[in-house]
């Protein structure tokens, strides 16, 4: 089995406390392909109580794809999938989160246009659900999907997030650790993973042909939890060109923030004002450019890891 998943596929599905959303992910996987190529699933569980291992063992007793349990205890998005990679056998590390949905022909078609294309990344679409009815639902729709470029298929120049990706490991060199440690709470270990992959020359792949649904959980189906995700991705930009102590860029950032927040935040308060429904993305756009000036100090949001184990919500 070890001779057979060296060139295969590692499925890494981190989670915590999501035993619904766990339970989707992992039934969406029973019918994929990957060709030929032996298949691993690896459940990164980071509950400090390890809540999934009951669940996970029974379902990987009878599971089409051989189903590991791994308990990563120490709470942190980016020890989750540091811990999954170090346990992971495959060539090809395909990525789930526990609130996705691999459609139809989803391992199938990264595989394929990661092959195409010698890509070392490879996406399709994301398709967010909103949980229950509000007139805000098109418009959270639109920001929690990962629409990506009109191209139907091909090389482009830009990464997305890790949930719902594939990585060929034999055509890129990883750091150790994969995703930085410094990240757990605050997120954006994928970008600054992918940032430097990017720097290495990789090809990125992209296809229409296949996409994943992602469930959208209530507490963050609002404008207060977009108006926070928006002011930590605005924060991006500008806190990896100070990591690189690229001083003008984090100056071009800040001006570009500056700008957005001053054309969006009066657009975000007249909407808002007016009950309008495209008080969403203005409120997200008014956030990001927010996020590009206060980059710095306390500012990042803590939206994972220990700042979460007690929120319930999660």
């Amino acid at each position: 089995m070890a001779r057979d998943i060296k060139n295969g596929v590692s499925i890494i599905v981190p989670t915590f406390r999501r035993a619904k959303g766990l339970q989707i992910a992992l039934e969406s996987l029973m019918n994929q392909t990957a060709s030929a190529l032996t298949m691993e699933i690896i459940v990164a569980d980071n509950d400090p109580a390890g809540s999934a291992r009951d669940y996970v063992e029974n379902f990987a007793k009878t599971a089409a794809i051989k189903t590991h349990y791994l308990h990563v205890p120490e709470p942190g998005v980016s020890n989750a999938r540091n811990g999954a990679l170090k346990a992971a056998k495959g060539r090809y590390l395909a990525f789930l989160d526990d609130d996705q949905q691999a459609c139809a022909g989803w391992l199938q078609t990264l595989l394929d246009i990661s092959k195409k294309y010698e890509a070392a990344l490879a996406f399709v679409p994301t398709h967010a659900r909103i949980p229950g009815s509000s007139k805000f639902n098109d418009y959270l729709v639109d920001f929690f999907s990962r629409q990506g470029p009109d191209l139907t298929e091909g090389i482009v120049d830009d990464f997305f997030g890790c949930g719902n990706s594939l990585l060929d490991t034999h055509l890129c060199t990883l750091p150790a650790p994969p995703f930085n440690v410094d990240m757990n709470e605050t997120g954006g270990e994928d970008d600054l993973l992918f940032s430097e992959l990017k720097s290495q020359g990789i090809k990125i792949a992209w296809s229409r042909a296949a996409k994943a649904n992602e469930d959208i959980l209530p507490h963050r189906a609002t404008p207060a939890y977009v108006k926070v995700r928006s002011f930590a991705n605005g924060q991006g930009p500008s806190q990896e060109c100070a990591d690189n102590k690229n001083w003008l860029g984090v100056a071009k950032w800040m001006l570009v923030g500056a700008v957005q927040y001053a054309l969006y935040a009066p657009m975000a308060l007249l909407t808002k004002i007016t009950g309008k429904p495209s008080y969403i993305h203005y409120l997200a756009k008014s956030a990001g450019g927010a996020g590009k000036v206060l980059w710095f100090g306390g500012f990042t949001p803590k939206l994972y890891g220990a700042a979460v184990v007690e929120n319930t919500a999660y």
